[in-house]
Parts: C-alpha cells; sequence; structure tokens
C-alpha cells in the first residue's frame, strides 16, 4: 500500500513547486523574503531540503526510467480493460514512454518533472555560492564546507538535467543541445541551451571544486546520507566518469568511496525480516517481505538496507513497476534473492494504493519492487560503487579480476548460501563476455534506475558488443497526442536501438518553460 510519504510528496509537489524561471529570473529582494546577512543562514537553505516541508527536493522523478527500461512492459493483453484515466489521473505520459516515444508534452509542465526539482536545488546552490562572501559569520573551514556541497549539489543536478532532457552523452553529440547554464540569481533575457559538451565541463568543475568534502557519511553510528558527504561526492564522481567512459577515473574515485564506506546490505541476512500473506478477494494470496523497523512498510530494501550514500526517492504515484518477460527471465528464479524478495506475481492486490484491481487491473498482475510500491533509491550506494569498480576494471582489460571481485565481495550477498558454485560465481570466456555479465549484474540490481542510464551510454559509446535494443509489442498511439492513446485492436512492434533518432533517448523539456523563454529554449526534436 501506498505511504503516506509519497501522498504528502504529491502533495507538497502541487503546492511548492513553481517554474524553475521564476527562481532564476527574479532577483532577490528586501520585502519578499528574508535578508541574508549570516553564514547559519546559508547553511540553514541548504540543509532546509531535507526537512519536511522541502523532502520533495530529494525526489527524482526520470519517468523514462521506469517506462523506457528494458525490464519494463506494459502487458497488451490486459491494458484496454484498464481503467487508466482513473489511475493514471489523466497523464498519458506512461502509455508514450512504453511505447518509446516521448515526444508527448502536453502534461510535461506540470510540477512533477526533473526540470523544476532539478533547477530549484541549482537554485539553492547559486544562492548559496553568490551570498558566500556577502554575510558574516562561520569560520574558514565551515565557509569551505558548505561551499564544496553547493558546488556538489549543482554539479549532481546538472548531471540529472542532462541524462533527461539532453541525448547521450559522446563526441559525435558533443554539440548538441545541452541545458541552459546558470550560475547566479540577476535576471537574463535569454536562457539558451548550451552545448552538451559545455554543459559536461561545467558538471566536471564542479565536481572537481568539491572532491575535498570532508563530511563523514555516518556520524554516532546514523548514517546521514540525506546531505552532502565525502563518499557521496566520490561515489558521484564515479558515475560521472563512467557515463564519459574514462574508466580509469571510474574506477579511481569507486574505490575512494569503498574505502570510506562499504557496507552491502546482506540479502541472506533474514533475521529481521518478516513474511506476510494475505487473502484478495476470497481467492488470491499475495505475499510480501518486509523490515518491520521501517514504518510497518512493506516491502525489503529500505533505505538503510540499500545503504545509501547520497538520498534519492525515485517514485512515481499512482502506477507501477510492470517488470518485463525478458528481465524476469534474467533471473536465476531459484537462488536470486532479488527476484525472491522484490519479484510479485499478485502486484496489482498492492499497486495504486492497494485496489489497483479494482480499476480493471488483474489480480494477478505482477509487479517489481522493493517497497511493494513503485519506490527506488537511485541515488549513489554501495551496490553501485561496486559495480562501477568491476565493469571499469573489465573495460581496461582487467576482466578475470572484476569477475573474481563480484563473485567474493559482492554475489554472497545477492545470491542464496544453499546455491552451487556454479550459480554463485559468475565466468566468462573472455572480455566481451565479462561486460556482458556485469551490466546484467547492474541490470538485476537497479532495473528502473540505472538501468536506463546503462542502455544511453551503452547505445553511444564506442563499443558495439555492447549494444542494447528495445522491442515491444502494444496498442498503436493515437498520432493527434490527444487524450486517447490506443486504437482498438491495433497492436504494433516498437523498437528502440542504437541507431534510432538520438532524441528518443531525452524526455520532452515542460512546454511551460520553452514558452516562457520566448523559444530561446530549444524544445526536443523528435
Amino acid at each position: 500500500m501506498k505511504k503516506i510519504y509519497t501522498i504528502s510528496s504529491i502533495f507538497l509537489l502541487a503546492m511548492a513547486l513553481f517554474s524553475c524561471n521564476d527562481y532564476l529570473d527574479e532577483q532577490p529582494r528586501k520585502g519578499n523574503g528574508i535578508e541574508l546577512k549570516t553564514f547559519e543562514q546559508l547553511e540553514a537553505i541548504i540543509n532546509a531540503r531535507t526537512e519536511n516541508n522541502d523532502r520533495q527536493l530529494n525526489v527524482d522523478l526520470n519517468m523514462a526510467q521506469l517506462y523506457m527500461s528494458d525490464c519494463f512492459s506494459l502487458p497488451a493483453e490486459w491494458a484496454p480493460d484498464v481503467d487508466w484515466e482513473s489511475i493514471l489521473m489523466g497523464d498519458y505520459t506512461l502509455f508514450h514512454l512504453n511505447c518509446l516515444q516521448p515526444q508527448y508534452t502536453d502534461v510535461l509542465d506540470g510540477n512533477s518533472t526533473v526540470w523544476l526539482l532539478s533547477f530549484r536545488n541549482i537554485f539553492i546552490a547559486n544562492t548559496v555560492l553568490v551570498y558566500l562572501d556577502k554575510v558574516t559569520g562561520g569560520t574558514a573551514e565551515q565557509r569551505d564546507i558548505l561551499t564544496q556541497r553547493a558546488h556538489f549539489l549543482r554539479a549532481f543536478h546538472y548531471y540529472e538535467l542532462a541524462n533527461c532532457y539532453c541525448v547521450p552523452y559522446c563526441e559525435a553529440n558533443f554539440q548538441e543541445p545541452g541545458v541552459p547554464i546558470n550560475t547566479d540569481l540577476t535576471y537574463k533575457s535569454s536562457y539558451s541551451r548550451a552545448s552538451l559538451k559545455e554543459v559536461y565541463e561545467f558538471i566536471e568543475s564542479e565536481l572537481t571544486q568539491a572532491l575535498d568534502l570532508s563530511i563523514p557519511l555516518k556520524e554516532n553510528g546514523n548514517r546521514k546520507a540525506w546531505r552532502e558527504n565525502s563518499s557521496a561526492v566520490n561515489s558521484f564522481a564515479a558515475r560521472f566518469y563512467l557515463t564519459k567512459g574514462d574508466y580509469a577515473k571510474a574506477q579511481e574515485y569507486a574505490e575512494k568511496a569503498l574505502a570510506l564506506n562499504a557496507e552491502l546490505g546482506n540479502f541472506n541476512d533474514e533475521t529481521f525480516l518478516y513474511k506476510a500473506t494475505s487473502e484478495v478477494d476470497g481467492m488470491t494470496e499475495a505475499t510480501n517481505w518486509y523490515n518491520e523497523t521501517y514504518n510497518n512498510t512493506t516491502g525489503l530494501l529500505t533505505p538503510e538496507l540499500q545503504k545509501s550514500y547520497y538520498k534519492r526517492e525515485f517514485s512515481h504515484g499512482t502506477t507501477w513497476p510492470s517488470p518485463s518477460d525478458s528481465f524476469l527471465n534474467s533471473f536465476d528464479q531459484t537462488y536470486d534473492l532479488r527476484y525472491k524478495y522484490f519479484y510479485y506475481p499478485d502486484y496489482s492486490t498492492m499497486a495504486v494504493f492497494g485496489v489497483a484491481y479494482a480499476f480493471g487491473v488483474p489480480s494477478t498482475a505482477s509487479g517489481y519492487s522493493y517497497y511493494s510500491d513503485d519506490i527506488f533509491e537511485s541515488g549513489p550506494c554501495t551496490a553501485e560503487v561496486m559495480l562501477i569498480k568491476a565493469e571499469a576494471m573489465a573495460r581496461q582489460g582487467k576482466w578475470n579480476e572484476a569477475l573474481n571481485y563480484l563473485n567474493t565481495q559482492f554475489r554472497p550477498y545477492r545470491i542464496s548460501n544453499d546455491a552451487p558454485a556454479e550459480k554463485k560465481n559468475l565466468t566468462a570466456g573472455n572480455q566481451q563476455e565479462a561486460i556482458a555479465l556485469i551490466l546484467k549484474e547492474r541490470m538485476l540490481e537497479f532495473p528502473y534506475t540505472l538501468r536506463w542510464h546503462d542502455i544511453r551510454r551503452c547505445n553511444f559509446n564506442d563499443d558495439p558488443n555492447d549494444d542494447i535494443t528495445i522491442k515491444r509489442k502494444f496498442y498503436e498511439l493515437d498520432p493527434t497526442n490527444t487524450h486517447a492513446p490506443l486504437y482498438e485492436g491495433n497492436i504494433i512492434e516498437y523498437t528502440l536501438g542504437p541507431n534510432s533518432n538520438k532524441y528518443l533517448y531525452t524526455m520532452a523539456i515542460p512546454a511551460s518553460e520553452v514558452v516562457i523563454s520566448e523559444g530561446s529554449i530549444e524544445q526536443n526534436r523528435y
């Protein structure tokens, strides 16, 4: 069942967020807020991102991660019988992304977009950096730490913008449109999109200025992943350089993050888990696992067990992660504990506030979820960094060492202790086989977050052996893009591969931003 936090987040987003242009274009004035005079006020601004009223700033809303991943597929056989108007609340973006056609823009000018949330975080970082020389108080060390936190915040959210609204990173795309770069609070007549190359150079510059951040991830035994910290900076650097294809640096920063904290949730440890079985409509039984210490919420992979370095909650409210057959068939369904705990054959009995089946979804519709919900942690974490290290090693030729590393440090935490050795250990005959196995592990670990980013980078990097093509059969979309997305009885095959229009790997910029900019912000070309 949906958590109250999800409902609250949707409400807060609708009430609290507004256009990024309002933030970027309007200069602070006396009378429209507190005049910033002290270091403590600046520190409070960046800390407030995680307080009750601003917790939505830790939410990841990149819908493509879920709906365009090859791990997701909406079954055509039962889709026509569902009351989608009620479930989706009039937003049919799901259908367009499921059909690998993200050109639907009518509803993307709402508040639930990466664009608005990221630019709000960027505005906070800009405020800190612009005012730091104008306020009093704070020691030199405190000022340095706050500066580094702000640079990291800006780097992180420009990276998220680039990986949602820009074509994938590669040399051939360097001159393609990136996103607007703004580092101050003053009004500008134009916010045109910088080039992709300029955006990545800016991200790297910001990241470089944050690498010396010396805030620990844990204090007094408590993991404080909500704030910028040393583990977060180094793990994000590993993610950034993996995207760029700089595998030496990716490995370097992955190892630095692991040296700071290498805790990995152990799925073989069931001492804290409970199994719940519930009866649905007198016939169907639904089984789920939960950790009672996490607000009695159903699901196994709580934020603590995720071992996050930097909290990012990926959620989309009222739909659910429907697993593709190819994704489910990728598991060893006997011994892989991720399949055991996260795959729900009767998921619709728990989705959409627990009553999806009441809207025409079959009670046996399946799902793959951490919380019996469509909520996933998408921020850097221990598992991601281990897999980055392994992939970087393999791509640099050390593929045997990479597999041995995963077999000893990672797989024992994911594969049942009862599994025979040939099921526990990954083996390959050459470098390409090893890379494929590591990419598969990343898919099984992060199907609805990092998997989409892997598809983007693998289809545009210099290695043709790791290309990924997604194929789905679904109803043909209404070409008018109206709120009537399905033809009756017409099913076609949709394909997204490395030779597809590169803009199909991007989301549309919210229409309101294009209009407000008077055309200086160019829309993606589908």
